[in-house]
């Protein structure tokens, strides 16, 4: 009988509403920003993709076939920007690849600047290493490495292996 009690006395501290409100919040989440995502995402063939992935304006992204987005990836596209993710790529865990930032001239607040929103493009066998973040306007050049905690706010030539805040290219894989 005390095992009963104690059972109902944890469901009723469980059953808070911030508890259910903060459940249905992540499931509408994960519907809306990985499973719908996928549906409307421009996919050539077989394309894995975590389920902890989080996409945004999933049509305006574009992913080639025999591509992998790891766990707890986000592809955050914008209106008027697209990424573009070429075939046989990888991502390690934690890569973010945006499309837009605010502008910081001036003495607005940043949601009252205009955003600036470029294309980012990833070509052909591209590794991008865990926790790498990837700015927008930036294209990763075919066949390059990017190194784990690297941000990518520059183009990479093809072939490179960058590492590095300062995106240092310590050799080429030709």
């Amino acid at each position: 009988m005390k095992k009963i009690a104690a059972f109902f006395f944890m469901l009723r501290n469980v059953l808070t509403p911030t508890f259910v409100s903060r459940t249905y919040d992540l499931i509408y989440e994960f519907i809306i920003e990985n499973v719908w995502a996928r549906r409307t995402m421009h996919l050539d063939g077989k394309v894995s993709i975590s389920s902890t992935a989080r996409i945004l304006y999933p049509q305006n992204i574009f992913v080639g076939e025999r591509t992998n987005i790891n766990r707890y990836c986000c592809l955050w596209a914008s209106p008027n920007a697209k990424i573009v993710i070429g075939s046989n790529c990888l991502t390690g865990s934690n890569v973010t690849i945006i499309t837009s930032k605010y502008k910081t001239d001036g003495t607005k607040n940043f949601r009252q600047n205009a955003s600036i929103e470029k294309d980012v493009i990833i070509e052909d066998d591209v590794w991008l290493g865990s926790n790498v973040v990837v700015l927008p306007g930036v294209k990763i050049g075919r066949g390059s490495v990017i190194g784990a905690g690297t941000v990518v706010v520059k183009d990479v030539p093809p072939f490179s292996i960058v590492v590095g805040q300062e995106m240092r290219i310590i050799r080429s894989r030709k």
